[in-house]
């Protein structure tokens, strides 16, 4: 009796650590497959303080046009750039676990080519601790799930034909990854035409 009210509990605990049972897909002819291509194309901030609005449906365009007119979300359509996940932090382990993990540091850099009228801009923006970072690849728009630590810099080379950008580079602290949604509904605020 005693035995099968440790074997319960173990079964319970066991039970209570699994996640939630995601499911990997895999395509098998490769001609199938949807491809991602990289590059930080389009990037920019949303308050911390909307976060939650637009992560109910971040493919809903009315949620993104009101966010952008209330300045709660900040539009740098066209970038060039990367993105490093990190590698999650190791952590002491207990029991039979070697180590445990938490959260990653990643870094979000990106480029913006609208270097003389933004200096205000990007001056203010690297005392900011409110801004949440997204970006865009070619189908997705990836959303950060906290604020970032964001540094603003504008290197001028000794070159006479070298172009001075903003260089921008946001480091987030979180244990996930951001957050991937279809681009399709809203691609056209990545592609302004006034």
């Amino acid at each position: 009796m005693r035995l099968d009210f440790l074997n319960t509990r173990q079964l319970t605990y066991a039970s209570s650590c699994a996640g939630s049972e995601a499911v990997h897909t895999y395509t098998v002819c490769a001609g199938d497959r949807v491809r991602e291509f990289a590059r930080t194309r389009g990037s920019g901030f949303i308050k911390q303080s909307y976060l939650a609005t637009l992560m109910v449906d971040p493919t809903v365009k009315a949620t993104w046009d009101a966010g952008i007119a209330s300045g709660d979300i900040i539009m740098v359509p066209k970038t060039s750039g990367s993105y490093d996940p990190g590698t999650p932090k190791a952590l002491p382990g207990f029991g039979d676990l070697l180590e445990s993990y938490g959260t990653r540091q990643m870094k979000l850099s990106f480029n913006d080519p609208d270097y003389v009228d933004n200096y205000a801009f990007y001056n203010e923006i690297t005392d900011r601790t409110d801004l949440v970072p997204f970006f865009r690849t070619s189908s997705l728009v990836q959303i950060f799930d906290t604020a970032a630590t964001i540094v603003a810099s504008d290197p001028v080379a000794d070159d006479l034909e070298a172009e001075v950008i903003w260089n921008v580079v946001c480091t987030v602290v979180s244990k996930n990854l951001p957050s991937k949604h279809a681009l399709a509904t809203i691609a056209d605020l990545f592609n302004p035409t006034s």
